[in-house]
Parts: structure tokens; sequence; C-alpha cells
């Protein structure tokens, strides 16, 4: 594995573990980040968003490295956010970024400016992904 997704990947395992809430304090950050943001969730059930956000994020770093099964699951993610799905406005995704950056930099006791790019470069190429069709 090339040390930036390594780098990612710890980074990921020491904010779950320093912070069981991570992903819930992700949404509580991403959901407040901009006003179109909140309707979008408004009927989301977060117990089970919590679980494919912790996934959605392993696949994500598999992805950056290059795993086909990656690609495979965000086409699927490509699909539902995509202009025949939820039809997410590619420019709140800069939003998700910022808050999971947030997120992690509060949790991650080891967290520096070197492992924060590394986090923003798998991000984008995914965000890059699933937001190809997007207006």
């Amino acid at each position: 594995m090339e040390q930036k997704y390594f780098n990612v990947q710890r980074s990921f395992g020491r904010s779950l573990i320093n912070n069981p809430k991570l992903i819930n304090r992700f949404y509580d950050i991403f959901i407040s980040s901009h006003p179109a943001i909140r309707p979008l969730f408004k009927n989301t059930d977060f117990a089970h968003q919590t679980e494919v956000l912790k996934q959605g994020l392993n696949i994500a770093i598999m992805y950056a490295q290059g795993h086909p099964v990656a690609e495979n699951t965000l086409k699927v993610l490509r699909k539902s956010h995509g202009k025949d799905g939820m039809n997410i406005d590619r420019s709140l995704y800069k939003y998700w970024i910022d808050s999971l950056i947030r997120t992690v930099t509060e949790s991650d006791h080891k967290f520096t400016p070197d492992i924060e790019r590394e986090w923003r470069e798998v991000l984008q190429k995914t965000v890059d992904y699933i937001s190809a069709d997007a207006r």
C-alpha cells in the first residue's frame, strides 16, 4: 500500500478509536455547513447512514489506490447521487470534504498538514468520480 493511503487509513482508524461518535460528529458539522445540505437529510435513518459512511470512507481509500472492486461500489453511489438519483449539486461536495477534514482533525491526535493533504487527495478523487455527471 502506498504510504499516503496507509496514512489516511491509519488516521481514519485513530479517529474512530478516539471518537466512537466520529460519524455523528461529522454529520453535525456537515449538515450545518451549508443551508442546502440539511434538507437532503430530512428523511435519513442516521443509524444506517453512519454505517454506510464508515464503509464508504474505506471504499474511498481503496478507490484512490486503484482497486476495481471499490470502483464498482462507487458506480452505485454515482448513480444514487447523480442526476438520475438525488441529483446532488456538485458544489456541495466541497462541504462534505471540508466537514470530514474538520471532524478528523478533532479526533486524530497525530493529524498533520501532510495527512490533511493526503485525506483531501483521497476524498477529491472519490468526489470527482461520484459527481462526474452532476450539474
